[in-house]
């Protein structure tokens, strides 16, 4: 009787396929950080942006956006790094969700991932769970929005990395490739991965004198020389180059009185975003006026969120270039 379950736990393991990736996958796709993948499957959508911002759900969906797949959480971690989009497919109809999910659990805890959340079903979001297929649309095509029953989804957590995976049987959908299609019935996986990592910074810190002749000539200038860990309002320490030039910038000119505006990308509900602005605009002004005192008169913190976009907020360039500090100048 001690050993009786040691079988079903056998099965379970060799489930999982230790082989090469089989041909079928798309080009360039791979397993993600050393997962193994359910046997008998391949990949028909990998999507990896270098830097990119994530939201993981480790509670219930209450809202979704159906035009741009976002949801709304009772809980969820907003995350940035290195992000790894994943799809697998089965031709084995006779294979059940719950197969996979279950063999899924134990890849993860014998690669000691933790597990932050899980549920299936209703327990994802309202009804019967069929809102949370919605955050997987377009890999590949309806792979995913029209299956949801029996949908089971994992968060996880190793080192510096999150993942999410949502697990379900096919049930119908249009996918333009005959090739990317699964068979009916058959297992679907998605795999996010988010490896959390400093941005590359790449923008060229704006000297003092050229600050002043924008400002001359237009009245403002946008400057993305102010870091911010995601999510966060706390000024990083690789600003300081950027603080300096405006230092300068207010010595050369004693008379100059700004407002410094927190600008921020649209990811993230609107009153978030704009108590984010502002939060960052302080944190801005607190740093200069610690290296001027004498500047604190004239400086004005103040943040719009995402309502003066400079770039479209569909793209990681153009949220990129929406998150930035502008300084404008008061003429009164």
């Amino acid at each position: 009787m001690k050993n009786s379950s040691h079988p079903l736990l056998l099965c379970a393991v060799l489930a999982f396929s230790v082989l090469p990736a089989i041909a079928a996958d798309v080009a360039g796709a791979k397993d993600p950080l050393g997962l193994k993948r359910y046997e008998g499957t391949k990949i028909t959508y990998y999507n990896q942006k270098a830097y990119d911002a994530y939201e993981l759900p480790i509670g219930k969906m209450t809202e979704i956006n159906f035009t741009s797949h976002k949801g709304v959480f009772e809980k969820s971690l907003k995350l940035e790094g290195k992000v790894t989009r994943v799809s697998y497919v089965s031709a084995d109809a006779n294979r059940t969700s719950l197969e996979v999910y279950r063999n899924y659990k134990t890849e993860l805890a014998d690669k000691g991932w933790e597990i932050l959340w899980e549920g299936s079903e209703n327990e994802l979001s309202r009804g019967d769970g069929s809102n949370f297929a919605n955050l997987y649309a377009g890999r590949p095509g309806q792979t995913f929005e029209y299956s949801h029953l029996g949908g089971h989804f994992i968060a996880a957590k190793k080192d510096n990395a999150h993942l999410g995976i949502y697990i379900v049987n096919f049930k119908d959908g249009y996918i333009s490739d005959p090739k990317l299609a699964p068979t009916k019935g058959a297992p679907i996986v998605a795999i996010d991965i988010v490896e959390s990592a400093a941005m590359d910074e790449k923008m060229v810190v704006v000297k003092a004198e050229e600050m002043a002749s924008k400002i001359t000539e237009q009245g403002s200038i946008n400057l993305y020389g102010f870091y911010f860990d995601f999510n966060s309002a706390t000024l990083k320490s690789e600003s300081g180059p950027s603080l300096d030039e405006v230092v300068k910038l207010l010595n050369v000119d004693p008379k100059l009185r700004l407002l410094v505006v927190g600008h921020t990308d649209a990811v993230g509900a609107f009153d978030y975003n704009i108590e984010l602005s502002k939060k960052r605009a302080a944190s801005v002004v607190a740093a200069l006026t610690e290296r001027l005192p004498s500047a604190a008169p004239r400086l004005t913190p103040c943040g719009v969120g995402y309502q003066c976009p400079i770039a479209n907020n569909s793209s990681d360039e153009g949220r990129a270039k929406n998150r930035r500090v502008a300084l404008v100048k008061v003429d009164k």
